[in-house]
């Protein structure tokens, strides 16, 4: 099994004043992660999150057990979830959506949210923060966000949830936010130029060869690579395997 620490020693650049911890990875070079290896902190009894904090945004592997339930609760900003494994009843305003594996959601700003398991085994999900959550990694500092004082309401008949993992992938845009999925079939540059924040790849299915300036490794699914917005080139090369990529943008 290939670990968050040999990843890490695997994939670092030498660079003495460069912060790259197993939650905090470094924003001068690329670090991959596994993220399920990642130690977790217990949301609140039966759901888990395992979190990576990046620069702009942070990524969070869930695992709810059986009746595990994450708080209702609204922000002012948004967040994406991608159902991973299992099924989720997700609330989203008003109204319950099934978060399926290959489906995902970007929840907007305000609308009361939540994730359930209300069935046996364990679901897993991935969460995409347009934030920075260091209060998801111990030792947990107290943080609050900006909410509103009355949560925004959603027409009964809308629905959120899409499935995402159809034909080549889906590609959900937020106002600031994107969430992609890919199947890489063949070679194709991720990041062939400098952006304005990080991009984040979670592998999801099947292998994937990752190649960037100086690094080269076959990555499994829970392989999470956080590419700096400073980086060019990074190639992905598969035959059929699936990735899941976010970043955050500018209204």
């Amino acid at each position: 099994m290939i670990t968050a620490t040999c990843l890490s020693a695997l994939f670092a650049v030498n660079s003495a004043n460069a912060q790259d911890t197993v939650f905090f990875p470094a924003t001068d070079r690329i670090t991959v992660r596994h993220l399920p290896s990642i130690p977790s902190i217990e949301l609140v009894p039966g759901v888990r999150v395992h979190t990576v904090v990046g620069a702009t945004g942070s990524v969070s592997f869930g695992e709810f057990d059986s009746a595990g339930v994450a708080p209702l609760h609204h922000h002012t900003r948004e967040q994406a979830d991608v159902g991973l494994s299992g099924r989720s009843d997700m609330t989203i305003g008003a109204n319950v959506e099934f978060l399926e594996p290959g489906s995902g959601v970007i929840v907007p700003p305000n609308v009361r949210h939540s994730i359930a398991n209300p069935r046996s085994g364990v679901s897993t999900v991935l969460e995409f923060h347009t934030v920075r959550r260091p209060d998801l990694v111990p030792p947990r500092p107290a943080m609050t966000f900006p909410l509103a004082a009355v949560p925004v309401t959603l027409p009964a008949d809308r629905r959120l949830v899409r499935p995402m993992d159809a034909g080549d992938g889906l590609t959900l845009t937020g106002e600031t936010c994107t969430m992609r999925w890919r199947r890489v079939n063949g070679s194709v540059d991720v990041h062939p130029d400098t952006t304005p924040t990080e991009l984040f790849i979670y592998v999801a299915r099947g292998a994937v060869r990752f190649e960037a300036p100086g690094l080269s490794s076959t990555l499994v699914p829970g392989m999470l690579i956080v590419v700096p917005a400073t980086t060019r080139h990074v190639q992905l090369s598969s035959a059929g395997g699936e990735v899941v990529e976010f970043s955050v943008r500018s209204p």
